[in-house]
């Protein structure tokens, strides 16, 4: 299919931009310098939680104080850092109650968001190459293949969002409830999200291209079946009409075989035949008669 063909290559660039918008999201926070420092997942005003820095923006491997766009005092780098003020700087009278009261749900909120992300950035990477075979060569295995990891992948990183989006929601609110500045990091939630949505759209065109193939090779192969079938009937039939004597195939050596004419007995007489033995009865009978009389 040609249209199949033709816009396949745009949602294999989709996705490889979905790729590249959820890997930038994975490093968020591995360097404290340049372009990665923009990609966090929250701050907030954490002035009065014990050693805190004034302003804290949380990354996936580390949180660090931010003054003036540059970060100092950071925590010690380790994959998965979890989001809980009660876990970061130890429990203070200072801080909004729901992180004291509720800890277990900003800390496994955070922590389960990450595997799923690393699960769903597995998938979409498994899901990039059998798209590529796709679009020279298409299998209904290939194809099968690249459908599974795209669901896949889109619904991690859907999970992943989610539970991201739920966490750090929660948290700004409760941090408006006790009058302190907060906000969302608009790069990662913004990378995060557009992931998401081009996964989704990869994943529905691959689904329709893989059913449109299938129904195409069904009806391809249902009519070569079809051709087959007329081929050779037509052969059965046209070769039914013909019989041969037996009796003339001997295995006597070559030059010792009786070449004297032998009688042959039809049980049937082939169509055309039977037709000129029809109009012409009375040749038949006198052809047989000098036969007889031969003999």
């Amino acid at each position: 299919m040609k249209f199949k063909k033709s816009v396949t290559p745009v949602f294999l660039f989709l996705l490889l931009g979905a790729g590249l918008l959820t890997f930038f999201v994975i490093l968020s926070g591995a360097r404290e310098t340049g372009v990665l420092k923009d990609f966090y997942w929250f701050e907030a005003d954490t002035s009065g939680f014990n050693s805190a820095p004034n302003r804290t923006r949380w990354y996936n491997y580390q949180w660090c104080g931010v003054s003036n766009g540059a970060l100092n005092s950071c925590s010690s780098t380790k994959p998965a850092t979890p989001f809980s003020p009660r876990d970061n700087f130890g429990s203070s009278g200072a801080m909004p109650k729901s992180f004291l009261d509720n800890r277990n749900t900003y800390y496994y909120l955070s922590r389960v968001a990450w595997a799923m992300l690393l699960i769903g950035i597995f998938y979409l990477v498994c899901a990039i190459v059998p798209m590529i075979v796709s679009i020279f060569m298409a299998t209904v295995v290939g194809s099968f293949m690249a459908v599974l990891s795209l669901w896949l992948a889109t619904f991690f990183i859907t999970l992943a969002a989610c539970l991201y989006t739920g966490c750090y929601v929660k948290a700004r609110n409760a941090f408006h409830d006790g009058n302190r500045a907060a906000r969302l990091g608009p790069k990662n939630f913004g990378f995060i999200w557009t992931s998401v949505a081009l996964l989704l759209a990869c994943s529905i065109w691959m689904t329709i291209a893989m059913t449109l193939f299938g129904v195409e090779k069904y009806q391809r192969q249902r009519h070569l079946h079809n051709r087959r079938s007329r081929l050779f009937g037509h052969q059965d039939s046209g070769t039914s009409s013909y019989s041969y004597d037996k009796s003339a195939i001997s295995d006597e050596p070559h030059g010792t075989q009786d070449y004297t004419p032998k009688r042959v007995f039809r049980l049937w007489r082939p169509h055309g035949e039977a037709a000129a033995t029809a109009n012409a009865p009375v040749e038949a009978n006198v052809v047989a008669s000098d036969y007889d009389a031969e003999r």
